[in-house]
């Protein structure tokens, strides 16, 4: 059977952003997690991406022409994860980062000139730039606490991400060179994306330990609103529409985890992968 026939779509496709969007997402469909790019529109065939080997393939970020993606990749035992570049047909892979380290959650700059990414190569999880081609590699926060999940503005001034200094997670935000680190949120928070439009920035929040919920902030800080609400139902990974009106997200609220879709202000949801696997991660293509 095609991985094509194995994804099951949603009919009825509600937002505008939809009918003209591709989504590459993460999934376990077939066997070890790869990264999968569909087209969200009725009829559209989707594709699996070339793997370098047995390991993992998760946590596609686009380039801001949208002809390739950064992936974490991991070696044959999944538990040593690199990042890698490939183009979007999934030829040319390039592994530009390696050792023993773990490096995950690559963000692509908008100007295309760097690849953010969260690695404890130091002893400790904290935010790194790398150029697309492996070269330039800098280290970007030293804290003693975990610093991962790193979203760049869309104007690449600042890179928002998530800080356990203090304990808990919660969003912080700096400028790109790593200067300038301040606390943005004052409750939890973690994988924040930050909307196209600049305005605002969607994360996720556990609902004082209940489950994990769809929030989104101002840029300021200010204006915390909850977009979704699902008793013991955890909904993960926000992603943006490359015209900030629409938010897909990862959900288990069909029994396993699938790829959803929502208006910005959390209205129309509506599915666009699901199945039995575990899929999430998604990532919607610039335009």
């Amino acid at each position: 059977m095609s991985v094509a026939l194995l994804c099951t779509l949603a009919a009825g496709f509600a937002g505008a952003a939809s009918k003209r969007a591709v989504i590459a997402f993460g999934s376990e469909r077939g066997g070890p997690f790869r990264i999968h790019v569909l087209g969200v529109r009725p009829g559209t065939q989707q594709r699996t991406l070339q793997s370098a080997g047995t390991g993992m393939d998760v946590e596609p970020s686009w380039s801001p022409d949208g002809r390739r993606l950064a992936i974490s990749t991991s070696d044959a035992s999944g538990q040593d994860f690199d990042i890698a570049v490939v183009s979007a047909n999934g030829t040319g892979r390039t592994r530009i980062t390696s050792g023993a380290a773990w490096d995950e959650q690559p963000a692509w700059s908008p100007d295309g000139k760097w690849i953010a990414f969260a690695s404890d190569r130091s002893g400790n999880f904290d935010i790194y730039v790398v150029r697309p081609d492996g070269s330039g590699l800098r280290r970007l926060t030293a804290s003693t606490c975990e610093d991962t999940d790193p979203a760049w503005s869309p104007d690449g001034s600042r890179i928002v991400f998530s800080s356990r200094r203090g304990g808990f997670p919660h969003l912080w935000v700096m400028n790109a060179n790593g200067a300038g680190e301040r606390r943005l949120t004052k409750s939890t928070g973690w994988s924040p994306a930050w909307s196209p439009d600049g305005k605002t920035i969607a994360y996720v929040d556990d609902n004082a330990g209940d489950d994990d919920e769809i929030y989104t902030v101002g840029a300021d800080g200010k204006n915390v609103t909850q977009l979704t609400d699902n008793d013991a139902v955890d909904d993960d990974a926000p992603a943006w529409s490359p015209d900030s009106s629409m938010i897909a997200f990862a959900s288990g609220r069909d029994g396993d985890d699938d790829i959803f879709e929502m208006n910005a202000d959390g209205s129309g949801v509506h599915v666009l992968v699901s199945g039995v696997w575990m899929d999430g991660d998604p990532a919607w293509r610039p335009r």
